[in-house]
């Protein structure tokens, strides 16, 4: 089958049509795609630049920063990981009065993350604050978290020391701390 110069012309304008129509379709995906690749790309580098930090302190500001600039960052679950890597380690060198300012200012920013209130509790038991210890750590037993357990068990064992071995009572305080959270 032959075609005539006529008809490879109207192909060529078809085409053309065609491609007039799917181009700037396909190069706005193509934009907007790139502008989500782009704002990953700069948290993910904000990530790795505060992981650099060797100040716990310092580390924890910039990742709190960028919790606070990208809450719905590809990143944000990490960031927070870290944030809480950084409580877990200051914890752990008894440096208490740096874990509840950090703790604090995290739970403003995001109240609804069980596990800051474990580190903020265990802080608080070790300032000798025992009734916002119990507070904090019922919160963190109530939400759903990787701590809520051992949170459970640590609250119990402060919950019994400041109330002659007793349980009385925490029940009332854990449903508070459950509509508290709920909020």
């Amino acid at each position: 089958m032959r075609c005539s110069k006529a008809d490879v012309l109207r192909m060529f304008a078809l085409f053309g049509l065609l491609l007039s129509f799917g181009l700037p379709v396909a190069v706005a995906q193509e934009e907007e795609e790139s502008a989500e690749t782009k704002q990953y790309r700069e948290d993910y580098d904000r990530l790795q630049k505060a992981l650099g930090v060797s100040d716990p302190l310092k580390r924890a500001d910039v990742l709190y920063a960028l919790v606070k600039d990208r809450p719905n960052s590809k990143v944000i679950d990490y960031a927070q990981g870290n944030y809480l890597l950084v409580l877990e380690n200051l914890s752990k060198a008894e440096k208490y009065p740096q874990v509840i300012t950090l703790a604090e200012r995290f739970i403003k920013l995001r109240p609804k993350v069980g596990e800051t209130y474990y580190f903020y509790g265990a802080a608080l038991k070790n300032q000798q604050r025992y009734p916002e210890a119990i507070s904090a750590l019922a919160k963190c037993a109530m939400s759903k978290n990787s701590a809520a357990r051992k949170a459970r068990e640590f609250l119990e064992f402060v919950y019994r020391s400041q109330n002659s071995g007793s349980l009385i009572g925490l029940d009332k305080i854990l449903k508070q701390a459950q509509t508290e959270m709920a909020q």
